[in-house]
């Protein structure tokens, strides 16, 4: 008889790779060029809040620094040769006239503008500009203004690390295709960051929408938040998507369409002014619910309250397998797990949600809800509103006016062809 001796299962290793720079050897980053020096930036202080004033002379709110202004975030579109020019001119300019401002980039920004740097700050070669990077975890603890540069896309992208922190004031330059968040071009960067830092900026509070989902009935929903819009939609099914939806515990419809997107009115110039919505000021309390090519033309869009509770229900049809009942989730943009039968939504405002009696709503939401209800319940509500949403920094109270007008050209007549012209053109060439 052989014995034999049985081997332990082997485990599977975990290894944690850290890409481009590591603390055990004070923050070196690898492919850093000469004039640059990277460091963690867990090195940092954790982010300082500013402070938002409201003024009855301004639809606007003052940004106003409790402490001096340290650590900024800046963001760009990626992999593109304007904004990392843009990006190089900008660090360099706050390393050279701002020596107390701590810069912190992503990593993978880290390692694509490293050897862009030709000479260190002021030419003096005991002073290289230092950058700090890390994870979007500890990245987002220690960033008191997130600076952009790219399109709505690269704002909407960078907020999204924040999750549901408060987001830092942004402060976003035009170099990108869409700029309706945008109000200003790059040349200005040094005199609009100068008015940031020294409090004198005028900021536009924008709301932002929470999504609570619940699968297979569970009792603690992942929370996910949108600037833009939540959007359900059918993606490659050949099949119209059956949603069940609900407004403050009252059945409003089931739809029969592509699928239905929910905006914030910042949202309302995206994916829901596509699919027929209106467009509205960001200053209007609302969110709009706004059908994707529904089957019946009386399913039009709807403008609701911001003190709206709205849940959908993924719903089903007899003759339908199971695969057919899978719905596309997408949140600014970014796609998530998909639906299946059975899942919901719960989509409420940041703040200000009125929650009708009976009906029914996410633990979180029931957390949230305990505490306005509680000690101090008003004034820890004021201050949930001054702490949600995002502050972004405006030129004027019009930016969102002119951007209408010049990026979509509202209401613009049909263009005027001179026939003069075109019939001298004619006789020309027929000589």
């Amino acid at each position: 008889m052989i014995a034999y001796r049985v081997l332990p299962r082997r485990q599977p290793i975990k290894i944690q790779c850290i890409r481009f720079y590591s603390p055990d050897i004070g923050g070196k980053f690898t492919g850093a060029g000469r004039f640059v020096k990277v460091k963690p930036v867990t090195n940092l202080r954790t982010s300082t809040a500013a402070d938002f004033f409201t003024s009855p002379n301004s639809k606007l709110q003052s940004l106003v620094w409790r402490n001096p202004l340290q650590n900024v975030l800046v963001t760009k579109k990626p992999w593109t040769p304007t904004t990392r020019e843009a990006m190089v001119k900008f660090i360099t300019h706050l390393h050279e006239s701002y020596p107390e401002i701590n810069v912190i980039v992503q990593p993978d920004v880290a390692e694509e503008i490293s050897k862009d740097f030709k000479a260190a700050v002021h030419e003096d070669p005991n002073r290289p500009h230092l950058l700090f990077t890390g994870t979007e975890e500890d990245i987002a603890t220690r960033t008191d203004l997130l600076v952009t540069l790219g399109g709505d896309g690269t704002i909407l992208h960078s907020v999204s690390m924040f999750g549901d922190k408060m987001a830092p004031p942004v402060l976003a330059f035009s170099l990108g295709t869409l700029g309706f968040l945008l109000p200003f071009d790059f040349k200005e960067h040094e005199k609009v960051f100068e008015q940031v830092i020294s409090s004198r900026a005028k900021c536009l509070h924008r709301t932002r929408l929470q999504c609570h989902v619940v699968r297979n009935g569970n009792s603690t929903p992942i929370v996910a938040h949108a600037m833009n819009d939540i959007f359900l939609h059918r993606g490659n099914s050949p099949h119209l998507t059956n949603l069940d939806i609900f407004i403050d515990g009252e059945y409003l419809t089931r739809t029969t369409a592509d699928g239905v997107t929910l905006s914030t009115p910042t949202g309302s110039t995206a994916y829901s002014l596509s699919a027929g919505g209106a467009i509205v000021s960001p200053l209007v309390p609302s969110i709009l619910l706004t059908p994707i090519c529904p089957r019946s033309l009386s399913f039009r869009p709807l403008i609701l309250p911001h003190s709206s509770y709205i849940k959908i229900k993924v719903g089903t049809k007899m003759n339908m397998n199971k695969a057919n009942h899978i719905v596309k989730l997408s949140i600014d943009g970014i796609p998530q797990e998909d639906l299946e039968a059975g899942d919901e939504i719960h989509v409420i405002n940041e703040v200000g949600t009125i929650y009708i009696d009976g009906t029914q709503f996410p633990i979180a939401a029931k957390k949230q809800d305990a505490v306005k209800a509680g000690a101090n319940g008003k004034a820890q509500e004021k201050e949930a509103v001054k702490r949600s949403g995002i502050y972004c920094v405006a030129k004027t109270e019009n930016d969102w006016i002119k951007g209408i007008n010049e990026l979509l050209g509202f209401n613009s007549s049909f263009r005027f062809i001179h026939r003069e012209n075109n019939e001298s053109k004619k006789d020309d060439d027929q000589e």
